[in-house]
């Protein structure tokens, strides 16, 4: 009788402490992915002070975004713009260059348009004060 209720306890322990387990590790999942999308974006904005100019492919300006799309967290779509996915959310969080070619070239990250849960904490993470900024041009600050 008394292993019985030992089960019990423990299945209730189990039931309360794995959805917190997994809450915690998504958490620390999605802050990871917010440090590497202002990694990418620094590193996208040097490569364009020190070369003077973009590439269609991101992951040529920034090893961030090559790991994510080499782990399938992102999609390099060829056209100066990035997919971040969260979860089954293909278009979360979009890193893109606007007016290419141009000596007013600006990065940009843009939301998406879903309101999943995730994507909204993945955008509360990252740090968007600072876009769109410019990469050419009088208004690059050093």
């Amino acid at each position: 009788m008394e292993f019985i209720f030992i089960i019990i306890i423990i299945a209730l322990l189990a039931g309360i402490a794995i959805p917190k387990f997994s809450a915690t590790r998504m958490d620390a999942k999605l802050s990871t992915k917010a440090q590497n999308i202002m990694t990418a974006a620094n590193e996208i904005a040097s490569y364009a002070v020190a070369k003077g100019h973009t590439e269609a492919n991101l992951t040529e300006m920034s090893n961030s975004i090559a790991n994510m799309v080499r782990r399938g967290e992102a999609v390099d779509t060829g056209a100066y713009r990035a997919k971040i996915k969260v979860k089954n959310i293909n278009d979360c969080i979009l890193i893109k260059i606007d007016n290419h070619g141009s000596n007013t070239e600006t990065l940009i990250i843009d939301y998406g348009s879903s309101t999943n849960h995730y994507c909204d904490r993945l955008r509360s993470l990252v740090d968007s004060e600072a876009f769109p900024m410019a990469l050419h041009g009088i208004l690059v600050s050093y």
